[in-house]
């Protein structure tokens, strides 16, 4: 991710832990795009499971998402990333309206995702793909917020599931 790094961002500065990585493979939750035998992009979604602490009805400071957002109502974005080599293909978009439509078909009101505070130029790209800005937390790194309805997926770019 050097060529962010040329660019002035911070985004991807800090190393994902293998081990969250290697959960989130093992969970199903991971999935890539290829192109032949090449792997072209990733995502990570994820569902929000209420566990005991991890948020608190006094909202919590950290918390990226409040208990009045419905935070179970809501598939979840995470480690979307595609090689420069594909900018401009509109494969980042189409891996969103994908996974709105995975969204969608479990029932689920929204596609929410959170960004790198610092890379507005992201939340650019975030709001051209529908995306609405719900808050910044600005004690978190990757606290910028926003959110989507979900909506049924009718394939563009990715003619057969991504598995």
């Amino acid at each position: 991710m050097a060529w962010l790094s040329d660019r002035g961002e911070e985004q991807w500065s800090i190393p994902l832990p293998r081990a969250a990585v290697a959960a989130t493979v093992s969970a199903g939750q991971t999935w890539l795009v290829w192109e032949g035998s090449d792997p072209i992009a990733t995502v990570t979604l994820t569902a929000y499971v209420d566990v005991d602490g991890l948020w608190k009805p006094d909202r919590d400071p950290e918390a990226l998402w409040y208990p009045e957002d419905d935070p179970a109502d809501a598939l979840y974005v995470a480690k979307m990333m595609i090689p420069l080599a594909h900018a401009g293909e509109n494969l980042g978009g189409e891996l969103l309206n994908w996974a709105g439509g995975r969204a969608y078909d479990a029932g689920l009101t929204w596609l929410r995702l959170d960004a790198w505070t610092t890379n507005h130029g992201l939340h650019v790209y975030y709001r051209r793909q529908g995306f609405r800005h719900v808050r910044t937390v600005e004690s978190r790194v990757s606290g910028a917020c926003f959110q989507r309805p979900s909506q049924p997926y009718l394939a563009g770019l990715l003619k057969t599931e991504i598995d």
